[in-house]
């Protein structure tokens, strides 16, 4: 996906639409990759790191283990909107730069701490002074054609895929190379690299945000308002607000499940002749048997796969059939694959399927965004985007708790039926909801069939 981003530094075009907007697309998606890189970076480790800093008992490392991440969200979500509608003001770019710089020098001083509290402060500034996908997305959408945003914002996306997929990877090797504490520092110095090249070459018009603006009294244009007058803007549009529950649905679909898959793929374990439990992967020709961990890991690395190749699909789809089709559409798809889920018989199956799941759950989110950047008031497209990543972080920290509630409750099999049939919903709902943006009209006809409009 990097290659695929690279190459459209060398995209021509006249003028800033032309060129500067893909230009930029190559740096924010590397700023994108290492900020969620470094945010999955720490997951094999911080167990292991809070048991050095002195807790000993496991149900204790397993508590601070949860809470390390549970509080990042929370003060995420409690900021994102703040540091969105101030980037309407001061620049989208800024609050870019900034989020990497701020997650940067935080986990540099985590690989400093001697107590646990101190990395559990630590953990909660990092969410507070981060947010580095939001931020990216309101620069992408500040920047880019209008009707361009959903190719934007899907290779974009992509750059988050590829990061949940390869940062637990990078920081158990990491870790095992450079020892844990040195871990801190290497991600730290990543940070840095990524901010002192979205700062170099990422350009923003300063005419999009207030900062830029010369008229004051432009309360209502590009970049105009006060940060609370921003966000009522924002909320104001019907349209932005229903593709905000439609993103928290989304992105409640993805971590609601998460309990409850390990659950899952431990019922197919079965003893092997050498004595040991494990799951049996069958494939035409070859047969493998897998250890728990290993299919897990397995399982969340297709879903990771196949929802990077959908992200990439967003624009030319979008642009055929129109986002709230492809949208809907996928929402639906992917709420009705939840009932093989629930059926599946064998690891090979349940694999599949949650792999097709991941197809359709990863052109939702690009193309959602998308619709967000059309839908926002012109010039706020900060707020819109603090707001989406308030929902995101929402979801975070909602669908775990209500996913292993649901799996303790009524079954684990429960679980995704549930999300399935909230998904559908969700569909049906976005289906008479929301409105194609005109922009995207327009782009439609040039390319291809109409959708309902």
């Amino acid at each position: 996906m990097a290659a695929h981003a690279a190459s459209l530094a060398a995209g021509g075009g006249d003028g800033y639409a032309g060129h500067s907007w893909k230009r930029n697309l190559v740096f924010i998606w590397i700023g994108v990759f290492v900020g969620l890189l470094g945010a999955n970076f720490v997951f094999p480790f911080m167990p292991f790191y809070i048991q050095e800093l002195g807790v000993t008992d496991k149900a204790k490392v397993s508590y601070y283990t949860g809470l390390t991440a549970s509080v990042t969200g929370l003060s995420l979500t409690l900021t994102a909107p703040f540091w969105g509608a101030l980037s309407d003001r001061l620049g989208r770019k800024l609050m870019f730069v900034r989020a990497l710089v701020g997650a940067g020098v935080l986990i540099g001083i985590m690989g400093l701490v001697h107590a646990v509290w101190q990395l559990v402060a630590l953990r909660f500034m990092m969410g507070a002074f981060a947010g580095t996908m939001g931020a990216a997305a309101a620069l992408v959408a500040a920047t880019t054609p209008r009707e361009r945003a959903g190719y934007a914002l899907g290779l974009l996306q992509t750059g988050q895929f590829t990061a949940n997929m390869l940062g637990p990877v990078l920081g158990g090797i990491t870790a095992a190379t450079l020892g844990i504490r040195n871990s801190f520092i290497f991600c730290a110095s990543l940070y840095g690299i990524a901010a002192v090249l979205a700062y170099s070459f990422v350009r923003e018009p300063r005419e999009s945000f207030a900062g830029g603006n010369n008229d004051e009294g432009e309360q209502h244009g590009k970049g105009g308002g006060s940060i609370i007058g921003n966000l009522r803007m924002v909320v104001s549009e019907r349209q932005v607000i229903v593709m905000l529950l439609f993103l928290f649905v989304l992105w409640l679909s993805t971590t609601y499940v998460r309990p409850v898959m390990p659950i899952s793929i431990d019922d197919f374990a079965a003893t092997s002749p050498a004595g040991a439990e494990r799951v049996r992967l069958a494939l035409p020709g070859a047969s493998f048997q897998l250890k728990e961990e290993a299919a897990t890991g397995l399982v969340f690395g297709i879903i990771g796969l196949t929802s990077t190749l959908a992200a990439l699909s967003v624009g030319p789809l979008g642009a055929r059939w129109g986002y709230r089709n492809a949208v809907t559409g996928a929402a639906l798809v992917a709420g009705v694959l939840y009932i093989p889920v629930f059926l599946a018989g064998s690891f090979t199956a349940f694999m599949f399927f949650f792999g097709a799941v991941g197809l359709f759950q990863g052109a939702m989110v690009p193309g959602t965004n998308a619709l967000i950047a059309a839908s926002a008031p012109e010039g706020k497209q900060g707020s819109a985007f603090g707001l989406a990543a308030s929902m995101q972080s929402m979801a975070l920290l909602i669908g775990p708790l209500a996913g292993g509630f649901t799996g303790g409750l009524l079954g684990i099999e429960a679980v995704y039926l549930i999300i399935g049939i909230i998904l559908v919903a969700a569909a049906i709902g976005g289906r008479l909801l929301i409105r194609e943006p005109a922009v995207f009209d327009g782009q439609r006809s040039a390319t291809g069939p109409r959708g309902a409009g």
